[in-house]
């Protein structure tokens, strides 16, 4: 007997179910899909310990006849495709093929389906590599599918799942890409008689909110905008609002859910420093490229695309959003549901500490004479901050101002801390960064490593404005620092040399040049503590309005928030007088 055998069906079909079946969520996302392309307007899931024991999806969509519903378990049918050339073009869910009989390979599976109109409907019944077992059911118009003892004739593949916590975790992200996808249709999620999804159908800002939280609801940039063949719709939150990682950005690309990394970088690209270092924005993106520019089938699971020139498609994505970011106001709202806690980064609001003791700013020409330095009046500059003026102090932190929607808190240090990188930045586009000599020059006494790092970077350093003069095998003189720095303490200066030297250990010039800039931009701003006369307030908040983003400091902390008289009015429980 030769070695080279055909495998048979079963053995094909559990093949294809460890490339598409990995976890219960995989079930539930195939069977969603299909529900889907079907046209369904109610999609119904039920899960048991995490999908394991049983998972049920009920659509009411078109339905099939005994036929289609027979010939959906063979290998590589589908509805969705006729010939090779329909791949390129394809715009369903899922058409793979393999979908159902993958899935009843490794399950206990039964199907009830009726078309539109019909007297009776099909119910198939089959266990593993059994055949199919087809009878007459009475059912409504619509599909509904049992899945149950998933692998429970493939242990090896039985004991790899998660505990039921983490199964049914992915299940709830499937179903939640999948309602955000298509916020027309109504899903629901139940889990041991547990409602963990209830989403009726609604537009998609609603979806968003139900699905990821009032806050990121509340704070939610309409996205709209196209060029270049790329066009662009969804919903992305304000700095305020953001998360250590992507995954709260839900992609879609011509309407398929998609990871993509590259993509994901652009839009953090395209908020820059509005955003806390190494934090993404929250919301959903559609995205719109020639059908023929895009492969989605480099992945069993087709979660992950190809795109034919993805630079361009990045430049132009972050194009877009850097423009809608522009014409925002970005001012995020303070949480009023829960006092204790800042309601974006979860610390404590009385535990801002500051290095520096309390300082009393005396006159107005200095803080003045501090912000002036190589400013330029530019009447061009546009901004959306909102008009407000100033009431009072918190804690030498916060400025307290009103305006036409409301009260408003201010950061002064991270408002200031903005305001001197613009100016920052402005001189060092035309390379002039203005120099201020010391009456008493800092000695750097550095280790070998720093000592090399340090000289190494001379040139730079010199043109931030520092005039660094070497004075030994590991020593150094500073003459001169960036002329925003000049008004600081003694200790003030040395903290941001100490910064600058320990930006040495950056690879990149670029990432090192981008550390010194937000170094003497800290370091040159007003700092917790510090003492503000009225006219300071004022002056910090017109400061504020004329530079192009006042909205985050350089780390990407908000700089202001706001609270509405109708939150005033919820808080107080207020209704009518």
């Amino acid at each position: 007997m030769g070695t080279i055998q055909v495998l048979d069906d079963h053995t094909i079909n559990q093949i294809a179910a460890g490339e598409v079946i990995e976890r219960p969520a995989s079930v539930v996302k195939e069977l969603v899909e299909n529900s889907l392309d079907a046209g369904a307007k109610n999609i119904r899931i039920r899960v048991e310990e995490g999908g394991t024991s049983l998972i049920i999806v009920q659509d009411d969509g078109h339905g099939m006849d005994r036929e289609d519903a027979s010939l959906a378990f063979k290998k590589h049918s589908t509805s969705k495709i006729r010939s090779f050339d329909d791949l390129s073009a394809v715009n369903t869910s899922g058409f793979r093929g393999e979908a159902l009989p993958s899935i009843a390979s490794v399950s206990r599976l039964r199907i009830t389906t009726a078309e539109k109109g019909s007297k009776v409907g099909t119910r198939i019944t089959i266990e593993g590599n059994e055949g199919l077992k087809v009878e007459d059911h009475a059912a409504p118009q619509g599909t509904t599918i049992e899945v149950a003892d998933l692998f429970f004739n493939t242990p090896a593949r039985s004991k790899h799942l998660k505990r039921v916590s983490t199964e049914l975790k992915h299940i709830v992200k499937a179903v939640t890409i999948e309602a955000i996808r298509r916020p027309d249709v109504s899903f629901n999620l139940v889990h041991s008689e547990r409602k963990l999804i209830d989403a009726p159908s609604s537009d998609l800002k609603t979806r968003i909110g139900v699905l990821l939280g009032r806050d990121a609801a509340k704070e939610l940039i309409e996205i709209e905008g196209e060029g270049n063949g790329l066009k662009v719709h969804g919903y992305l939150t304000r700095p305020a609002v953001s998360r250590k990682t992507m995954l709260s950005i839900y992609l879609h690309i011509n309407g398929r859910p998609v990871q993509a990394r590259n993509i994901c970088y652009s839009i953090r690209g395209a908020y820059g420093s509005l955003l806390h270092e190494g934090h993404f924005p929250i919301g959903a993106l559609f995205l719109e490229i020639p059908a023929q520019d895009v492969d989605v089938n480099v992945h069993p699971a087709k979660t992950i695309v190809r795109i034919a020139q993805e630079e361009r498609v990045n430049q132009e994505l972050r194009k877009i959003l850097k423009d809608i970011l522009a014409e925002q106001a970005l001012i995020s709202h303070v949480n009023l549901d829960d006092t204790r806690t800042d309601s974006i980064f979860g610390t404590p609001l009385g535990g801002v500490a500051s290095k520096s003791r309390a300082v009393q700013v005396s006159n107005i020409d200095s803080l003045q004479q501090e912000f002036e330095v190589g400013v330029h009046d530019d009447e061009n500059i546009k901004t959306n901050m909102p008009t407000m003026r100033p009431l009072s102090l918190i804690e030498n932190k916060y400025i307290v101002a009103m305006g036409i929607e409301g009260l408003y808190v201010i950061d002064f240090h991270a408002a200031h801390e903005r305001v001197m990188y613009e100016r920052l930045k402005d001189q060092a586009q035309f390379s002039r960064i203005g120099k201020q000599e010391l009456l008493k020059p800092i000695s750097l006494e550095l280790s070998k490593s720093e000592a090399t790092g340090f000289e190494q970077m001379l040139p730079q350093i010199t043109d931030m404005g520092f005039d660094a003069e070497k004075f030994g095998p590991s020593s150094f003189m500073i003459r001169s620092v960036p002329a925003l720095l000049a008004g600081s303490e003694p200790e003030r200066i040395r903290e941001a040399i100490d910064d600058v030297v320990e930006s040495g250990s950056m690879k990149s010039a670029e990432e090192r040049h981008q550390y010194m800039m937000y170094t003497v931009a800290c370091h040159s701003a007003l700092r917790a503590g510090d003492k503000l006369t009225m006219a300071q307030m004022e002056f910090v908040i017109r400061e504020m309005e004329s530079i192009p983003n006042p909205y985050a400091c350089v780390h990407g902390r908000p700089t202001v928030m706001t609270i509405t008289p109708a939150e005033l009015d919820k808080k107080f429980k207020r209704s009518g007088f």
